[in-house]
């Protein structure tokens, strides 16, 4: 640094036999990581060896540059890296300066700390001693200057200590002030520099508290003000303390003026301490009688204990008493009343004015706490208290007539019922929800059956497995979660029917044809066959991929009406005429021709179908979904044989009364 407050005595001039040097920008004082610049000159001296060696504190050599300008001047930079007294030797051609070595201070005042920190405020008239810490801030000495809002400059000294590098101020205020100190080491600011102080006078300062700053009662806060106006502007410090702890204190301010607060919760003598600039005001501390406040509307019970148990459950309430004082056990009293039986209560100190209390209720029903304070009834006492059974999901019972038990032929669009009992399974809430196969929630009804059951209701816009949760105070029920399969509509117009069987066929020939609904939703298939009596039966065996196939005999030649319904409506193609011929009748004698024309067989119509055969087959979920559809075919076979119908019987008793 080449400033000029750095460098008093620079340039320094060096006289060496026959020869001249000039050394300037060497400060006799630097800052610790201050770039020191520096020239030299030796113009005029011939051709000589110019050395530069530097040594650090600590003895150490320092790492510099030495760089040529012109014909005998040079620049030289070094940068100080620890406190103390830097060496700087000059040598020409071997030959050290016979001045000696330049000797270079370095001083960080910022590592000067003051030991303790110095007080924001002091008492006026009262000698003040600081204590600054200098050891680390390299060799130097302290300046102090005190200067007075007021009072102006304020007489102070600084001196060293038996110990070296440990520095005392001292000073007196002489009136009530804010003083300005700036303290330096080595005509720098050492830390915290310049600082604030307040000068204050305990003495001026005055309270207005009447009786609440002799005695008070529990629970009830006590108030009073401290006035500074004329004491200085500096902030009181207020604590009270019990008989076993410190109170809870609360100050606020407007302006010079103050407004203290507590509230007393033990019984006691307390002592209230008032200081400015850690010196007592006058009256300080104060003593103040706190008496017992036993009124019962200080006490605030809480806790679900007060409103609701369960049979053989701990139930909990808690007492506050914090504002009555510290109160012992037996100024409580709490019992549980109820129609069919009591429960005992007790009650646990838990400290700081709380209390615990317990009882463990029998029988279901409706009781009465009561919680008393030296007799009488604390806020909200008797406490009105439900005991139910605790909520047992597994006792909740889905009504298996409901279709969510049953899950078979579930249609889209169409609604899904089910009803929830929950009068065995103690107090609960009940939850519903239903998710659609793409995780979409359905809209859930619900109706109040009363007596403990419930009724839900939803609708599903989409084929698929669907998930049905219940549950009871967040268990799940016995089955819980449902999955319900979803099928599509019945859609007979899906429904394919073909196969030789279904045109024509010969006496004691195998017919065959098929049946596919894969894609039809779900229903029931129905085939009716129309015609002679017992003429032939029709098997259905179920094949892979949701198509049935059928097969039949026919014994009797005739005209046959074949009928295939899905879901009662007839498929496309439905009916079908089937004609059964027999090729060996041909043959016969034209009196068995006559005598078989003779019973040729009658057709029967749609009307008076009784002696029809069907066969029924309902549908099962098989495969998975595909697309937005769910394969589904038939599930079992039923054969059905009507009983003969009356009308024939009484025509066949006819004929053999005639013969």
């Amino acid at each position: 640094n080449r400033s000029s407050d750095l460098i008093p005595h620079s340039p320094y001039a060096f006289s060496v036999t026959g020869v001249q040097c000039t050394l300037t920008g060497i400060p006799k004082t630097a800052l610790l990581d201050q770039t020191i610049e520096f020239e030299l000159d030796v113009t005029g001296s011939g051709d000589v060896e110019v050395a530069v060696k530097a040594k650090s504190p600590s003895g150490k050599a320092i790492v510099f540059s030495l760089n040529k300008q012109t014909d005998g001047k040079y620049d030289g930079i070094f940068v100080p890296t620890e406190t103390g007294e830097y060496l700087l030797e000059v040598s020409l051609s071997g030959d050290s300066l016979a001045s000696g070595p330049v000797r270079v201070r370095v001083v960080d005042p910022s590592l000067c700390e003051f030991s303790p920190p110095p007080p924001v405020a002091c008492r006026v008239g009262e000698p003040q001693s600081l204590q600054l810490d200098a050891r680390r801030g390299g060799l130097g000495s302290v300046g102090v200057r005190i200067v007075g809002e007021t009072s102006g400059s304020v007489p102070c000294e600084a001196a060293e200590t038996d110990v070296e590098g440990i520095w005392t101020i001292t000073f007196t205020p002489p009136e009530i002030d804010l003083l300005t100190m700036d303290v330096k080491w080595a005509g720098r600011h050492v830390a915290l520099s310049p600082l604030t102080m307040s000068v204050c006078d305990p003495l001026k300062v005055k309270i207005d508290g009447g009786d609440d700053l002799s005695k008070g009662k529990v629970g009830k806060p006590v108030r009073f003000t401290i006035d500074v106006t004329e004491a200085g502007n500096v902030k009181p410090s207020v604590t009270a303390t019990g008989p076993t702890a410190l109170q809870a204190v609360q100050m606020k301010n407007d302006r010079s003026r103050y407004t203290v607060e507590f509230v007393p919760w033990e019984v006691g003598e307390h002592k209230v301490s008032v200081q400015l600039a850690d010196d007592h005001v006058i009256g300080s501390p104060f003593q103040i009688d706190v008496d017992k406040s036993v009124e019962s509307r200080m006490v605030v019970a809480t806790g679900d204990g007060t409103r609701i148990a369960y049979v053989g459950e701990e139930a909990k309430f808690e007492l506050e008493a914090m504002q009555s004082g510290l109160l012992d056990l037996d100024a409580f009293q709490c019992t549980v009343q109820g129609v069919r039986s009591t429960a005992n209560a007790t009650l646990l100190d838990v400290g700081d004015g709380r209390y615990v209390g317990s009882y463990v209720p029998q029988f279901v029903g409706a009781y009465l706490l009561r919680i008393l304070l030296y007799g009488n009834d604390v806020p909200g006492s008797p406490f009105k208290v439900t005991v139910y059974v605790k909520a047992d999901a597994k006792k909740c019972r889905l009504d298996p007539r409901s279709t969510l038990a049953k899950a078979d032929g579930l249609l889209v669009g169409k609604p899904v019922n089910f009803r929830v009992s929950t009068k065995d399974a103690g107090m609960g809430k009940l939850d519903v929800s239903a998710t659609s196969p793409r995780g979409r929630a359905l809209r859930v009804f619900m109706a109040d059956d009363g007596d403990g059951n419930l009724s839900f209701r939803f609708e599903a816009d989409e084929p698929g497995r669907h998930v049905v949760r219940v549950t009871w105070s967040g268990e799940n029920i016995p089955g819980s979660p449902f999955k319900v399969k979803i099928w599509p509509p019945p859609n007979p117009k899906k429904v394919r029917a073909e196969g030789p069987g279904l045109h024509d066929c010969g006496v004691g020939d195998l017919g065959e044809f098929s049946v596919s609904a894969k894609d039809a939703g779900y229903g029931t298939l129905t085939v009716r066959v129309h015609g002679i009596k017992d003429a032939f039966k029709i098997q259905l065996a179920e094949s892979v991929g949701g198509i049935v196939r059928a097969t039949y005999s026919p014994q009797e030649p005739g005209d046959y009406t074949i009928v295939i319904r899905w879901d009662d409506t007839e498929i496309p193609g439905s009916p079908f005429n089937v004609k059964i011929t027999d090729p060996s009748a041909m043959e016969n004698d034209e009196v068995d021709v006559r005598a078989r024309k003779s019973r040729r067989s009658r057709r029967i119509g749609e009307r008076d179908v009784d002696d029809g055969e069907e066969v029924e087959r309902k549908p099962r979920v098989i495969g998975r979904i595909q697309s937005t559809k769910e394969v589904k075919r038939p599930e079992r076979a039923r054969a059905m044989t009507p009983d003969p119908p009356k009308a024939a019987e009484k025509e066949e008793k006819k004929k053999k009364k005639k013969k």
